[in-house]
């Protein structure tokens, strides 16, 4: 279901780059790099870079969604990363489906100039996508603590994961590793749920889901 919905998001795309005279970005310093590493990671078949350019906590949690992983397995992803062997079958798919998807690499696409905002105390950019003035979309980054920027694809695919992502929250049991999930909800899904209400791109349904979850977690 991932791989569906940032297909749907990002395939139309052929981007022109923004931001004047800013100059080449270098690594991840900016938003706008973090995207550019991303896409190009992906097609370049090197997993571990792809999976570098992505908030890890956020990429554990869609990956547990999509693949129904148990509360075990979903806990070792994210306290001990996700293993090399599904970081490489994860992106392999998904270059080869969005190429499939789109008749182009991902690495095709270029990004435009991102807005920077704070989301309940954590720092988010608005990356813009757009084939031109009437198709664009948004990938969201997260600032790290060390000044970083990584693609949150919890926030990015929010609106399509939003009751997914409570669903899961509401069967989890007892338990360190259901404690372990929890914890990753409260740092990653709780920043991820307001950078992408404070966007206002999702609407008042996505809203109301996305602010009963929030709810529940902080609670």
């Amino acid at each position: 279901m991932f791989r569906i919905l940032l297909f749907a998001a990002l395939c139309s795309v052929v981007l022109a780059a923004c931001g004047g005279d800013s100059g080449e970005p270098s690594g991840h310093k900016n938003p706008e790099r973090a995207v550019v590493s991303w896409f190009e990671s992906i097609d370049d078949g090197d997993a571990p870079a792809a999976t570098a350019s992505v908030h890890d906590g956020s990429l554990a949690l869609i990956l547990a969604i999509e693949n129904d992983l148990d509360t075990a397995t979903t806990a070792a992803y994210l306290v001990d990363g996700i293993p090399i062997d599904v970081e490489r079958s994860y992106w392999d798919s998904f270059a080869d489906g969005f190429t499939e998807f789109a008749s182009r690499p991902i690495s095709s696409l270029t990004v435009g100039e991102s807005e920077i905002f704070a989301a309940e105390g954590t720092t988010y950019a608005r990356v813009p996508i757009s084939s031109g003035p009437a198709s664009q979309s948004v990938v969201f980054t997260r600032q790290g603590e060390d000044g970083s920027w990584e693609v949150d694809v919890v926030a990015t695919l929010a609106d399509g994961f939003s009751s997914l992502l409570a669903d899961l929250y509401n069967r989890l049991g007892a338990g360190d590793d259901a404690d372990t999930i929890r914890a990753a909800y409260g740092d990653v899904v709780v920043p991820a749920m307001w950078a992408a209400m404070a966007d206002g791109a999702f609407g008042d349904d996505f809203n109301r889901v996305a602010l009963t979850l929030v709810g529940e977690i902080s609670s």
